[in-house]
């Protein structure tokens, strides 16, 4: 079964080199495509092989703050599978932050290898490193190096191999569970991860202002509102334009305020709208920073904002109670 395993496994992998931009070399410094300027990539090293890829990445984030990098389209049926449990700086160990990868064999067949050992899953056979994150443009660097086990499955390859391999600025994208969306932000250093998106059924455009309420899983008092005009195209914004309120999970309210010199630099992006003529909804996504003062004149800063909410484009008019507050917006509603 060895040298079945060796034949089938040494043959199918030397064929691949000579197809897309993968090459063969016992050297990793001459297996790159000299024309290759572009600053994303991926590689993966097999036994006597690398592929290169530069594109069509599907790498995100959820709502756990997981992170998870998946092709299924490496090269010739071969799909590569890469979890981490904690989107950080530092090295993981590959039996909890695990490594799969599938090998096609015939059209409807698959051989599988996966980076834990199920005989011992306290067994740590390799690492992958996050060695550089910028949550600005959502971009993640790292390597990574495992031995990789057979599944049990297996009809012929039954041997162990290590892969190893480099990310370089693979786009990420950020995902959650709710039907609406979602909000992530960093709050002074903590990120704040699992704040679905609400949608109002009676409507969420409110005295012509579009309101995105958010509201946190764990954290039942956390949450956000943020509301603009129904009109506001996509394009980048200061508090003359958006309205925000965040309530942390103490209850503690936040607010912004375009006069408020402490709160300078704050911006409220909308980079994609989305329109749903079928259910009269539309989805907003984008990115923000924003500096809110309390009461008590407490400054927070909601760092590397990032959104997606799908809403009902119905329209609420609700009336200001004449004894209310002229500094509250009523565009945003209590929490």
């Amino acid at each position: 079964m060895k040298k079945i395993y060796s034949i089938l496994f040494g043959a199918s992998l030397l064929a691949l080199c000579g197809v897309g931009v993968s090459s063969c070399s016992s050297s990793d410094d001459d297996f790159i495509d000299p024309d290759f300027k572009v600053p994303t990539y991926f590689t993966v090293t097999l036994p006597d092989t690398t592929f290169v890829k530069k594109d069509e990445f599907k790498a995100r984030l959820n709502e756990n703050g997981e992170f998870h990098l998946y092709i299924d389209d490496l090269m010739n049926g071969q799909i590569f599978d890469m979890k981490i449990l904690k989107f950080q700086l530092g090295n993981f160990p590959t039996n909890l932050n695990t490594i799969d990868y599938s090998y096609k064999i015939e059209d409807t067949s698959f051989e599988f290898f996966n980076s834990t050992d199920l005989a011992n899953p306290k067994r740590n056979n390799g690492i992958i490193k996050i060695t550089k994150i910028d949550r600005n443009e959502m971009l993640v660097s790292g390597n990574f190096s495992s031995l990789l086990l057979p599944s049990p499955v297996n009809q012929y390859m039954k041997q162990s191999f290590t892969i190893t391999g480099k990310f370089e600025n693979i786009p990420y994208e950020r995902v959650g569970k709710g039907a609406s969306g979602f909000v992530y932000t960093n709050i002074n250093g903590e990120d704040i991860r699992d704040m679905d998106v609400f949608s109002n059924f009676t409507g969420d455009v409110i005295n012509n202002q579009i309101v995105i309420n958010a509201k946190s899983k764990s954290m039942r008092k956390r949450a956000i509102t943020i509301s603009f005009d129904k009109n506001l195209p996509i394009g980048s914004y200061d508090y003359a334009k958006v309205k925000v309120q965040y309530t942390s999970e103490n209850g503690v309210v936040y607010v912004s305020n375009e006069k408020d010199a402490d709160l300078v630099g704050s911006f409220f992006r909308i980079d994609k709208i989305e329109n749903w003529f079928a259910t009269n909804s539309k989805t907003y996504s984008g990115k923000f920073t924003f500096k809110l003062k309390s009461k008590e004149g407490d400054v927070i800063t909601l760092n590397f904002g990032d959104y997606k909410a799908k809403l009902s484009m119905k329209e609420v008019i609700i009336n200001p109670d004449p004894g209310t507050d002229p500094g509250t917006d009523p565009g945003i509603p209590e929490l």
